[in-house]
């Protein structure tokens, strides 16, 4: 990536499964060439490292071949202000790329001269000198040249793997409830007086009418809906020892001596 440091900080990134990671926080360069070559990714109170080598700028964010569970799975690194050849090395594993550290490609540089120097080396070379390095070359190993003995070493990685999917699913329950509310209805009922002579009340026989209006009360419900929780789905980091079991081989070198002279005695190295 030929893109300046200054415009990477602040994009938004954004995996290769559509999913935005976070935001550019930090940018680390290649001690080699100076340019862009690691980027710190935030998001929330967490910090990961992706690789700058195939990320794509574009007007939306920094857009990078690697989703969202990979990113956030690698390793947690503490670079400071400057990351070591060791922490680029870590890294580009994680990530599979073939990434030479500082001292590997100062290693290939010297490889690269020594090549070149034995090369101008062979141009000069007299051509008997050559003839007798080409019989040596063709010579059988000799009774007192070296056996290499060798031996497998065992190197563990690890890898992200999918174990599963969880999903929430709001659905609407129905409950059915009962409660008891105190109401009360009004009913007629006639009352009779007898009036005396004494209460002087006289008067003409006439209809009339008295009319009486009756109330009730009656329960009315309301329904509110109100918000009681919030529920979501997140991955929890579990931290765990595994033991792995595999074999590992080795050469063993026997000396088998003549059994004229030495019986059937055998030395192991």
């Amino acid at each position: 990536m030929t893109t300046q440091a200054e415009d990477l900080l602040g994009a938004r990134v954004t995996g290769a499964d559509g999913k935005v990671v976070g935001t550019v926080e930090q940018v680390f360069r290649d001690d080699v060439d100076g340019t862009p070559a690691w980027a710190r990714v935030r998001s929330g109170k967490t910090g990961r490292f992706v690789p700058l080598g195939s990320a794509k700028l574009t007007a939306e964010g920094l857009q990078v071949p690697f989703d969202a569970q990979k990113i956030m799975g690698g390793p947690n690194i503490d670079a400071g202000q400057h990351m070591s050849a060791a922490q680029a090395e870590e890294l580009s594993r994680y990530y599979g790329l073939i990434v030479p550290t500082q001292q590997a490609r100062g290693r290939m540089a010297e490889d690269q001269m020594a090549r070149e120097q034995m090369a101008q080396q062979d141009q000069t070379t007299q051509p008997d000198q050559m003839a007798q390095q080409d019989t040596m070359a063709q010579a059988p190993m000799a009774s007192g040249d070296w056996l290499v003995r060798q031996e497998e070493r065992i190197s563990v990685d690890k890898e992200m793997l999918e174990t599963g999917r969880v999903k929430l699913h709001k659905y609407i329950d129905v409950e059915p409830i009962d409660q008891a509310i105190h109401v009360f209805h009004e009913e007629y009922d006639v009352e009779r007086i007898p009036i005396s002579a004494d209460e002087g009340i006289s008067g003409n026989i006439q209809e009339g009418e008295q009319e009486l209006i009756l109330h009730e009360e009656r329960a009315v419900l309301h329904k509110d809906v109100v918000p009681v929780e919030r529920v979501r789905l997140r991955a929890k980091r579990v931290e765990e020892d595994s033991t792995i079991h595999d074999e590992l081989r080795r050469e063993r070198i026997e000396i088998e001596p003549d059994q004229a002279f030495s019986g059937d005695q055998q030395h192991h190295l």
